[in-house]
């Protein structure tokens, strides 16, 4: 996955342009301050304190209150001309053009201030954030008062007014009324909000912006989230304004791989852009789409999207500026040719918005081998930052560092070699130790490679990698194809030093790997190790845990809920308002801060436990005697293959590309998955060149190997490897197919990391040796309907109510708990399955948890966001929300489980083949709960054969087999019998593959395995 952010300048990069200077208005002197005394106000609507600071220009005053560092509101004063009433102020003229590029203003009205005085008074918005301003026209003694500020500083501005005319004194605290008090009290009523909170929105959205800028994802969209929390309490949950804070959030989520939040974020985006104040907001979105667009690999549509959005920037951009002249290089935002840039906050992210979308187009056009453009795009995006005088080195190391990318394709390698250096050392002295420097260097590494400079390269990977890993960082795996490319070339070269090199490639590789699944497998492993050592630790991680996930889910709930979430799709145990959320979500950030503390007491070192780049001799450590790893990369250009195993590592180029084997594994998956019915022909073709391509190169070192731990990346992850052939097969004649499960037992694992962890974990300690859950009861219409309301949810209503019975279900159950010799009660099935009898049970008492029912995914239906078991209702029931055992309920189950078996359709996937990441959150959410390894599917299951499957491995598993050879057993047996005393079809994968064993494939059914010293 390739991670692509945006600038986000109009915050970062010019956020002390947002407010005109004082010499916008009058003068041309420097503004002033807000660090002396002043002159005191008193207090604004708000009850916010608020003093006159001299501004630094004759007749110009900012008022400053509460805790904002910013002007709340400025006073003009000037000469009162000839017909210059304050209506004809307010209507026309150079103070209201300058007021007209900031804000959305209605007419003026005719009103008094100071008891008697005439004025004219404007109802504004700000274009950009769109809290409510109001602007104050007064004529006083031969005088014009021209003031604008945040709604709650409107009688701020009349005291400061009468204070500057004399008509009244500096200690006046009570003015008298006036007809523009009206207009404060109906303001207020309708949006109640302090100087302060303006403030603070700003910041969070600065502090977003500098995260997103050192691509520290998730600081930014915590930072994100706040702005907009904020932002929605005071304007209101969809108004149009929230817009730029909404598709900020949506693009951190995105750039952290989160794609389906994503999305849902900017869907709910497309109808307030349009109506927002701020005319950039459609570009913006645009612009992020397609960022979106590129961080998924789809560079068409993302230049499509691109090309777009620079069309409605460059709309707003002052023709002066496009047409700009390069100049000499200048620090100076003064100097710009366009002085319009200075008082324009619209023209100014426009301006910055066009040169990162022409910056874009170019790294676009660089994905789809289009070198020439993508050259002429970087230039374009360069000459308008040159001829504007924006020569700021962030701008400047993006910009170079894109140019040197465009050189690489052209050949112009010295140039990439100078630009990159440039680019990096800006990057180093701006945002240090941080992604943007690390990917910097594995550029350059990349440059070094094509000019031959192994040892150079080297070092550069080396540099990289090592911030990355202090990071805890993934990658981009294109980035580390010259790295890798160099190890392996030097390692054949290098006998003698052939082991450390591919010792530094492999852990370098391990950076690829890096998945939502991963993280919590490692921390959740991380937990079950420190549980045997010290609960206490294992208590605080858990904490830990729970309070981030309560965080993360009151967050998905708050997101629903502004999206205009139907009444009852949200989960009945969350807030039901935007207040209620708000005040959970304040408790629950203390909670995590509360937890966080704990955890450093508890371990202070548990940020080091938890490792996403295990070092080769840990795993070399972890194997058992016939055991073997094989970690497979897969970049834009092709891969290579790690086996390790007796010590040693061996490596082979992949013969194929993440696009080659995501169109292998889509061949195969459709011979599988049929949406007609019927069973089509297994593609023996592809499953034989997926072996060859990833594995057939290693294959002399795979003789011997008994048991096999496969950690794939991208589509690989979304096929089980037991059904990949070692030689070619004839679709008709598959009960005597070389399978690979017919050589060694096979489990899988994202991460090279997480097997390391799970291995330490150790096997369960829980005193019982198996629960079930089936036997569902299907929900009326009527109930289904109730949680999925109205007619766009219909469809999934009827399908949610429609769920067949499972008759072999509980024979599937019923043969477990004999096999297994657990109690009679040792299940729950029935009326008696409900999502609150599963949560009220003591689950870490049981080895095994095994649920036989149905499984739902968001792609099937359509209005739950969330993966989700089915389970019985609540007797007596209005609605079906206590029938899905969704992936949030999961994460809050407290296990110790050895195996939890999924005997249900899609538990592992199917996922997106181009994502790299297919396990479902369900999958994800039990391994977090305490999941040493799962039994997920990879496909819809036959009911008869999944139960005879899941049994016969039990039963195997009781008799003192390993998880991973007892599910190889039940499916040989499945297959030596087809044809036979079964059905020859039984040999065909869809019946005797669909369960992929994923985490520990060592563990067995009885006590707990001593953990890995």
């Amino acid at each position: 996955m390739r991670l692509w952010f945006a600038a986000l300048i109009a915050i970062a990069v010019m956020s002390g342009c947002t407010d005109p200077p004082p010499s916008a208005y009058v003068g041309d002197a420097a503004g002033g301050g807000s660090g002396s005394t002043g002159l005191a106000l008193g207090s604004n609507a708000s009850g916010e304190q608020c003093r006159q600071l001299p501004s630094g220009t004759p007749d110009v005053a900012d008022i400053y209150c509460g805790s904002w560092e910013q002007p709340a509101a400025r006073i003009v004063a000037m000469p009162q001309s000839a017909g210059a009433t304050p209506m004809a102020v307010a209507t026309a003229g150079g103070w209201r053009q300058t007021l007209d590029l900031r804000f959305v203003c209605q007419a003026p009205a005719a009103t008094s201030i100071l008891g008697t005085e005439q004025a004219a008074v404007l109802q504004c918005t700000r274009r950009i954030g769109g809290w409510p301003q109001v602007a104050l026209v007064a004529a006083i003694n031969g005088r014009i008062y021209a003031a604008d500020g945040i709604v709650p500083t409107l009688g701020v501005m009349q005291r400061a007014i009468g204070v500057q005319s004399g008509r009244i004194g500096a200690a006046t605290v009570a003015l008298p009324p006036s007809a523009a008090d009206a207009l404060l009290a109906s303001q207020l009523a309708a949006h109640a909000f302090r100087a302060g909170d303006v403030g603070e929105y700003q910041r969070l959205m600065d502090v977003g912006a500098r995260a997103n800028l050192a691509e520290n994802f998730a600081t930014a969209e915590t930072a994100y989230r706040a702005a907009l929390a904020l932002q929605q309490r005071v304007l209101g949950p969809r108004a149009p304004d929230t817009v730029d804070a909404l598709i900020s959030l949506a693009l951190q989520l995105s750039d952290q791989g989160r794609f389906a939040e994503a999305d849902a974020l900017f869907a709910q985006a497309e109808p307030l852009a349009p109506a927002a104040d701020d005319k950039a907001a459609s570009a913006r979105l645009l612009h992020y789409r397609a960022l979106d667009a590129l961080n998924q690999g789809q560079d068409t549509q993302a230049l499509t999207l691109l090309n777009q959005a620079a069309t409605r920037y460059a709309a707003l951009v002052p023709p002066e500026s496009l047409a700009a002249n390069a100049a000499p290089a200048s620090d100076s935002f003064i100097a710009m040719p366009d002085q319009r840039l200075m008082t324009d906050p619209t023209a100014q992210s426009a301006l910055m918005g066009l040169i990162e979308v022409r910056r874009y187009q170019s790294v676009a056009l660089r994905m789809l081998g289009r070198g020439q453009q993508s050259a002429a795009a970087i230039a374009s995006a360069q000459d308008l930052a040159n001829a504007n005088r924006l020569n700021m080195p962030l701008v400047s190391a993006r910009l170079t560092r894109t140019s040197a990318t465009a050189d690489v394709l052209l050949g112009e390698d010295s140039a990439a070699a100078s630009g990159l250096s440039a680019a990096r050392t800006d990057f180093d002295r701006i945002v240090p130790e941080t992604r943007p420097v690390a990917e910097t260097a594995l550029l350059q590494a990349g440059v070094a490679v094509k000019r031959g400079d192994a040892s150079r390269a080297l070092a550069l990977c080396g540099t990289g990698a090592s911030l990355l890993r202090e990071l805890r960082s993934g990658v981009d795996p294109t980035l580390l194809e010259p790295c890798l490319t160099t190890y392996a070339a030097e390692a054949a070269r290098r006998p003698a030093d052939r082991q450390a090199l591919l010792r530094a490639m492999f852990e370098t590789s391990e950076l690829a790997q890096d998945s939502v699944t991963s993280r919590e497998i490692d921390e959740a492993a991380t937990r079950l190790a420190a549980s045997a050592r010290d609960p206490k630790v294992a208590q605080a991680i858990r904490r830990r845990q729970d309070a981030s996930d309560h965080l993360a889910l009151l967050y998905q709930q708050r997101d629903a809920l502004a999206g205009g979430a139907p009444p009852g799709s949200l989960s009945p145990r969350a807030p039901q308002t935007a207040a209620a959320l708000d005040k959970a979500i304040a408790d629950a950030q203390a909670d995590l801060a509360d937890a966080d503390s704990a955890l450093q007491a508890a371990a202070p070192n548990y940020g080091q436990l938890v490792q996403q780049v295990v070092p080769a001799a840990d795993v070399l450590r972890a194997l058992r005697p016939g055991e073997a790893l094989a970690a497979i990369t897969l970049t834009r250009h092709g891969g290579w293959a790690f086996l390790l195993r007796d010590g040693t590592i061996d490596v082979a180029p992949v013969h194929g590309d993440t696009a080659t084997m995501a169109a292998l594994v889509e061949h195969v998956r459709a011979s599988i998955e049929s949406p007609s019915g019927k069973l089509p022909p297994f593609d023996t073709r592809d499953a034989h060149a997926i072996y060859t391509g990833t594995l057939g190169a290693l294959a002399p070192r795979l003789v011997g190997v008994k048991s096999l731990v496969v950690a794939p990346t991208g589509p690989l992850l979304s096929i089980p490897f037991a059904l990949l052939l070692t030689a070619p097969a004839d679709p008709a004649d598959l009960a005597d197919a070389h399978w690979l499960l017919r050589d060694m037992t096979i489990a899988h694992v994202p991460s090279a990391a997480n097997f390391v962890a799970l291995r330490k974990a150790g096997g369960s300690h829980a005193p019982h040796p198996w629960f079930g859950f089936g036997g569902f009861h299907p929900v009326t219409l009527a109930q289904a309907a109730a949680s999925f309301p109205g007619a766009t949810c219909r469809d999934s209503a009827q399908l949610f109510a429609g769920l067949p019975p499972l008759p072999f279900a509980q024979r599937e159950l019923d043969a477990a708990r004999a096999l297994t010799g657990a109690s009679p009660s040792d299940e729950l099935t029935g009326a008696a399955f409900t999502v609150a009898a599963v949560e009220r049970m003591d689950l870490r008492e049981f080895r095994v948890l095994h649920f036989a029912t149905h499984a739902l995914l968001p792609a099937e239906l359509r209005c739950e966001n969330q993966p989700a078991i089915v389970t019985s209702d609540s007797p007596g029931a209005r609605d079906a929300s206590g029938a899905l055992l969704t992936a949030g309920d999961v994460v809050g189950l407290d296990l110790d489980a050895n195996l939890v078996v999924l005997s249900a359709c899609n538990t592992g996937g199917p996922g997106n083949t181009t994502s790299g990441d297919s396990l479902s959150g369900l999958a994800r959410a039990f391994f977090f709960a305490g999941a040493r390894s799962m039994l997920v599917t990879h496909w819809s299951i036959n009911d008869q054969t999944s139960a005879f499957l899941v049994a016969d491995t039990l039963s195997r598993m009781a008799n003192g087999a390993t998880l991973a050879e007892a599910l190889r057993g039940a499916q040989l047996g499945l297959i030596a019998r087809a044809g036979k005393d079964l059905p020859v079809a039984l040999s065909h994968p869809f019946f005797w593959a669909p369960f992929a064993l994923i985490g520990e494939g060592g563990v067995t059914s009885g006590a707990a395995r001593t953990a890995m010293r």
